[in-house]
């Protein structure tokens, strides 16, 4: 597994996801808490993080 080029792509795609989520909540579900909108983030922004940590940091079959 290398970990490197998961982190590579992981973090900037982790943050975008929680950008982006917190830009949804915000605009489109304003009736929803503040506190439940960014553990809602949150939790989007570490899910893709694990599940692109995993898949970038195969290695690749030559």
């Amino acid at each position: 597994m290398d970990r490197a080029r998961g982190m590579k792509f992981g973090l900037p795609l982790a943050l975008v996801v929680a950008v982006s989520a917190l830009m949804l909540l915000n605009s489109d579900h304003t009736e929803v808490p503040l506190s439940s909108r960014w553990l809602i983030a949150i939790g989007a922004a570490i899910f893709s993080f694990i599940i692109s940590f995993i898949l970038f940091g195969m290695k690749d079959k030559e």
